[in-house]
Order: C-alpha cells, then structure tokens, then sequence
C-alpha cells in the first residue's frame, strides 16, 4: 500500500466531491464549498492517494490567531487504514511550520476518537438546529437591510472580537456568491449590531450583540423563501441562539464536539455567535 499526502489540485474537486458524499452518507454537492474554501486558503487543503488513487480529504483556513479544520473524509472502503490520521499530521505540520498555536474542529462521536489521539481535547458542544415547521413570528422593530460591499470593513471589525479572528476575506467570499442574501442591523448611529447570511442550506455566519438583532436577522431570513429547510449550528455557550430558534420552528437535530488543540480556552465571545457559516470554516 503506498500512501502519499500532497496538496489539492482544482482537477481533484469533481473526484472529491463524490468522496465527501459517501463518506457523509449525504446526496448534498460540496463542489462550490470546495471551490470557495480553496480560494481563501489555497495551500490549506491536501488530499491522500493510495495507490495513486485519491482516497480522502483535509483542509483548514488559517486565521492567524487559530485555523479550522474541516471536510475530514475518507472514503468508506478504505477506512481504517490510518489514512485519516496522516492527512490529519500532514496538516498540522503545515499548520506548525505557519505558527499556528490553535486548531479548531468540530466532530462527531466517531471522529473525535482520531482527534483525540493527535492532542485534540473537548472544550464545548456544537448544536445542530433544524426548521421543522413553519409558525407565524411578529415584524420585527429593528430595520434590516441587505449588506453591501461598502460594509465588508466595518462587518469584520465588529465581528472580530466575536469570532476571534478578522474574518474579511471569508465574508467577501460569501457575498461575492450571496449577493442579496446577506443582510445587516445597525443601531441609531449606524453602527452594526448583527449580520446573517443566508446560504441555500445555512443560516450563517450569523452574529449579533444582542437578541433583538438576532431576532430581526432571523425573521427576515425566514421571509423568502418560506418552504426552504435551513440548518443552524450553534455554539452551546449561547442559550439565546437555541431559544430564539426553537420559537421560530427550529428542532434541535444533533449535538457535536467542538474540540481544541492548543491552549486552554478556544478565542471569541460564542454567546454573540448564532451561526457558523459550516462546520468547516467556523
């Protein structure tokens, strides 16, 4: 068996879009994931060949004070053989010859076994909330309005302190491909107080600093389209975000372990974070 890990290349994305897809046991497409992440962070995602045949995938971004790790996937029939474990020490060491102190990932019972043998530890949970009906919810008070390019600055300094880490390059992403599914509340001195954007499938990134921004960001996410199932994933630390969803018809589907490798408490203020953008960019 000859294992080698190497960078991703743009010609691996149709083949590792296939092995996400079993690997996750999902029918969900993660091409334009991929495309977006490999983008922000080129050098950031490496897959393994077996036989010079591609078998898995990791990647993270980096965000200078932590990383995320994500999209941790081999294929079924191969599991098991210690491929996960390499692509995971290949991407470490790629993130010690940067000088990155923290990693971040969330994961799953089963996951979190490998985890834990390369100096992962728990520091919290990831809850998985799901829109399960619809219910009638009050106009909100506060106006929302759709972000605009203009705003990008000033949305990553606010969310800075929230998340940790400046976040500019991740939301330029988002809206370059949300355009008018992005939107924002200010209170009356035009400073922000929360952002949501609405992904086919996600609620998030999602912040507010407090819940009546939250609340308006939701309900006008919520407005169109008003069949679409949409998923939150939530930082435990914030109660709000769980009470706020499950009073607009979201169920609370899962629960993750949202692990650290590094020092001894993960950045950020996650009582301010309603939503992750994916589990794999934070």
């Amino acid at each position: 068996m000859a294992l080698t890990i190497r960078h991703l290349r743009e010609t691996d994305l149709d083949l590792l879009d296939r092995i996400l897809v079993a690997a996750f046991e999902t029918t969900h497409s993660y091409k334009k994931q991929l495309q977006r992440y490999t983008t922000i962070q080129p050098e950031g995602w490496f897959v393994a060949e077996l036989d010079r045949t591609v078998v898995g995938m990791v990647g993270a971004i980096d965000y200078g004070e932590f990383a995320y790790i994500g999209l941790m996937a081999v294929y079924p029939t191969v599991q098991r053989r210690g491929i996960g474990r390499a692509l995971m020490e290949r991407l470490l060491d790629w993130l010690n010859a940067r000088g990155t102190k923290v990693a971040l990932l969330n994961a799953t019972e089963s996951g979190s076994r490998l985890y834990t043998l390369v100096g992962f530890v728990e520091d919290s949970k990831q809850l998985v909330f799901q829109r399960d009906r619809k219910i009638p919810y009050p106009a909100s008070p506060l106006e929302v309005r759709t972000l605009c390019k203009e705003d990008l600055s000033a949305l990553a300094a606010f969310d800075a302190p929230i998340f940790g880490a400046n976040r500019l390059s991740i939301f330029a992403a988002y809206l370059s491909s949300l355009p008018d599914r992005a939107f924002v509340t200010h209170n009356e001195t035009g400073q922000i107080t929360g952002y949501l954007f609405v992904q086919p499938a996600v609620l998030g990134p999602w912040a507010a600093s407090t819940p009546k921004a939250a609340e308006a960001l939701l309900a006008m996410a919520l407005q169109e389209p008003c069949d679409r199932v949409y998923s939150v994933l939530v930082p435990s630390a914030n109660r709000a975000a769980a009470n706020l969803l499950e009073r607009y018809g979201f169920i609370q589907k899962r629960e993750l372990r949202h692990m650290r490798r590094g020092r001894s408490a993960a950045p950020g203020q996650p009582e301010q974070l309603y939503g992750l953008g994916s589990f794999a960019i934070g």
